[in-house]
């Protein structure tokens, strides 16, 4: 499957029981991952299929149920607390279609966020809905192998410069001194700082800051002063 948010960063996992209302409702724990996405966040279909539901759900809000395949194996994705929808029962859609939009609704959340759910189904139907999670299975093993490394990471898509990495990281003795001054050790630069600064061109300043993090590990200097902000 597909990422259905462009900017991934997990708030709850998959099985985890942060909360007691789980329990209440005769599961384990946490039925699916929370992922980060403010009000208005985009959110696209995870894979190709039919959407079986769009609309009010009293517990998930505004929500979407996508199913794969109507005969045979298959599997249904769950969309829940959406803003607001942009498919309807019956659509017949493909991977990375936009759904909707994110945002707070319904009843067991905290915050803006995406839940997404999974369950396996056959002739559309769910299957192994007694294994405490209603049916559904954690998504993690299905998304692409580097699903949760930030663009930071992968360079930001962007050729490496193994020179301008190991020189900012070992021989900038400017860096080496701003990061004492910090209370840091000289050669303690994450990959996401040395990444931040090589390849998105951000300031030192902003990239060892931890508070900034969200916006220096998704975007380039470039693409935020364009008004490109991650989580949006």
């Amino acid at each position: 499957m597909q990422l259905p948010l462009r900017d991934i960063y997990i708030t709850q996992p998959f099985g985890v029981n942060f909360l007691d209302f789980y329990q209440k409702l005769g599961m384990k724990g946490h039925n699916g991952i929370d992922f980060l996405a403010h009000t208005g966040c985009r959110c696209f279909a995870a894979h190709s299929g039919i959407v079986v539901w769009a609309g009010e759900d009293g517990d998930g809000g505004i929500s979407v149920q996508l199913l794969s395949e109507k005969k045979g194996d298959g599997f249904l994705t769950i969309y829940y607390h959406l803003q607001k929808i942009c498919v309807s029962v019956g659509d017949e859609i493909n991977a990375r279609t936009l759904i909707g939009y994110c945002d707070n609704t319904g009843k067991y959340t905290t915050g803006s966020h995406l839940h997404f759910g999974l369950k396996l189904t056959v002739d559309g139907a769910t299957i192994n809905k007694d294994n405490g999670y209603n049916g559904a299975i954690d998504p993690a093993p299905y998304f692409p192998d580097d699903w949760k490394k930030t663009p930071a990471i992968k360079y930001y898509d962007r050729p490496r410069n193994w020179q301008a990495e190991f020189n900012l990281r070992f021989k900038n003795l400017w860096v080496h001194k701003q990061l004492i001054k910090k209370g840091r050790r000289p050669l303690s630069l994450t990959s996401e700082e040395v990444n931040a600064m090589v390849y998105g061109a951000w300031d030192f300043d902003i990239a060892t800051n931890p508070a900034m993090r969200e916006i220096y590990a998704y975007r380039t200097k470039g693409q935020y002063q364009q008004n490109d902000f991650p989580f949006r």
